[in-house]
């Protein structure tokens, strides 16, 4: 073995002797070693991550999230979230958040339960922190849950691009959002599918306008890292109302979407305003409405 080697083989040794120490020292330590093969530098540092550390950071995470876009004088803090949970006392979110005690499993339930938080994330880094399913292949199948659940708010969201990819977003409070995570894409760019769900779409804001839903209704346009960002759970609900939806209010192209014949006095204007994916999926409508009637008719006939 020439110098060089039995230098390597003495530094891998000792690490392999300081790893293994550490994790007999606690089983839910994490170990980071740092190498540097050098024989004329100190020898590795190995920093030690426990569990409660990660999660703490994780905790830390979320109130960073939930607090974006939020003003100074408007962020959540441990003391309304303390509140919010039902928490005897303020200490307990504290002592989790700074990574002095380590929550419970029915903490943990308990906080995602509370905001809509992916349990895998928080509880083991897996996914993204607000990553939770809500999908129904058609937009018609979120009505029944919309009248039964009786949100404050119901938001249509779209994303400012060619296909005008929507997905629809139910909000609760401050602190609770519900993303339906299914992407209805809002122009000709689609098959048989695609036609359909656009029809169900004008449907649902037809059938919400009808159940005195109307004024719940809002619409944001967002650009697409923005949009991504929360359709995929990566960013917080709430902080694209702060943001874009504060500076520029209800975005009116999901009243304007059922308005398929034109009437409305700012029809003129449709597709500078929106944008010839909302014109051509308009037509889409008018078709699948004209292939109902005839199919209707013919029924009608035969019978």
């Amino acid at each position: 073995m020439t110098p060089p080697d039995f230098g390597l083989s003495i530094i891998a040794s000792w690490i392999a002797n300081k790893i293994d120490k550490s994790l007999k020292k606690s089983d839910q330590e994490y170990v980071t070693v740092t190498q540097n093969t050098s024989p004329n530098i100190n020898p590795p540092i190995v920093e030690i991550e426990t569990e409660s550390m990660l999660l703490a950071q994780r905790f830390q995470q979320i109130i960073i999230l939930m607090n974006e876009n939020r003003s100074e004088y408007n962020k959540f803090t441990i003391a309304n979230l303390s509140e919010i949970l039902n928490l005897e006392k303020r200490s307990i979110l504290d002592n989790i958040v700074t990574g002095r005690i380590e929550p419970t499993f029915d903490f943990i339930k308990q906080f995602c339960h509370t905001f809509r938080i992916n349990y895998h994330w928080l509880n083991e880094g897996k996914g993204h922190p607000f990553e939770v399913s809500y999908l129904y292949y058609s937009p018609m199948n979120y009505l029944n849950d919309i009248i039964k659940l009786n949100p404050e708010r119901i938001y249509f969201i779209q994303n400012q691009s060619d296909i005008a990819e929507t997905f629809i977003m139910l909000g609760f409070s401050d602190w609770y959002y519900m993303v339906c995570t299914k992407i209805w894409h809002i122009s000709n760019h689609v098959g048989a599918g695609g036609r359909s769900q656009i029809y169900d779409l004008y449907r649902l804001v037809k059938e919400l306008k009808s159940n005195m839903f109307y004024l719940k209704c809002y619409g944001l346009k967002l650009e697409s890292k923005e949009f991504f960002a929360i359709f995929y759970g990566k960013k917080f609900p709430g902080s694209c109302l702060i943001g874009d939806m504060g500076v520029q209010g209800n975005h009116p192209w999901w009243d304007d979407f059922t308005d398929i014949y034109h009437t409305f006095p700012i029809a003129d204007d449709y597709l500078r305003i929106h944008g010839k994916s909302f014109i051509d999926a308009q037509e889409i409508i008018k078709q699948e409405l004209n292939r109902k009637e005839n199919s209707n008719l013919a029924l009608h006939n035969k019978d």
